[in-house]
């Protein structure tokens, strides 16, 4: 039962969240591509969410057993189905109205759930793992809570270019990356943001000790459902169109 009251107690409180917090998160959304959103779940919901991404990861590397990984490897990536198997409170917190509602008055339109297959991510990244790159995601919207990031002199920031348009190239990334101020973002475990991942260029700027693990929401717009829709008839739908470097924004 714990499950159902945590999603309650994230009810309760999105119900009572400050709307001036709301206008500046706005803002910040439209200026930058990104607003800190930590205002708008209880510290009890965050710790649940937490701690489920957390078991979700030690029983994704028990399944995988001692010696899966390749040598430098190590990060982890749990997808939508298995979050759906092993968790109840991300699904659940996912389809909560109330949640949506806030994100569509913090993004100015409406915030969509996305198809089933992409709503969530858990993904753990060590700091001798592959580096991320800049990427755009598929989707408009990412909601990410950090439950594990390393502190600021060890780097693991997440940096944006906000009001991009996205490419195939990796030419017109590094074009974009010249043309644009870049702004880096420091974050810490229990913060809690929204992105505007398709027009907002982004990656986590390498770190040179410890691990980062974030649960991620991604949510579409009123335009990405269209456009699936059209492209469904093919063989790539969105991913296929959009997928210029890999990685989501996390």
């Amino acid at each position: 039962m714990q499950h159902h009251s945590t999603v309650d107690a994230a009810r309760k409180h999105l119900s009572a969240v400050d709307p001036t917090a709301l206008r500046h998160a706005r803002d910040r959304l439209a200026e930058t591509g990104i607003a800190r959103l930590g205002f708008l779940l209880p510290h009890r919901v965050k710790r649940t969410l937490a701690a489920e991404a957390l078991a979700l990861v030690d029983h994704h590397l028990d399944w995988e057993g001692p010696g899966q990984e390749a040598p430098g490897r190590h990060t982890v990536d749990i997808d939508s189905r298995e979050v759906v198997a092993r968790s109840q409170c991300i699904p659940q917190l996912y389809d909560c109205k109330p949640l949506r509602h806030k994100l569509t008055e913090v993004a100015s339109q409406h915030v969509l759930p996305c198809p089933a297959p992409r709503r969530f991510t858990v993904r753990r990244r060590h700091h001798d793992d592959v580096a991320g790159r800049w990427h755009w995601d598929d989707y408009t919207f990412a909601l990410v809570l950090v439950v594990e990031c390393p502190p600021l002199e060890d780097g693991g920031f997440v940096q944006t270019v906000a009001h991009t348009t996205r490419s195939r190239f990796q030419s017109e990334v590094y074009r974009t990356l010249t043309r644009n101020p870049i702004h880096s973002h420091e974050l810490q475990a229990g913060d809690l943001y929204l992105m505007r991942t398709d027009t907002t260029l982004h990656r986590v700027h390498p770190f040179a000790h410890g691990r980062r693990t974030v649960v991620g929401m991604h949510f579409a717009s009123a335009a990405d459902l269209a456009r699936k829709q059209i492209t469904s008839y093919g063989t790539g739908s969105l991913r296929s169109e959009v997928r210029v470097i890999t990685n989501q924004a996390q």
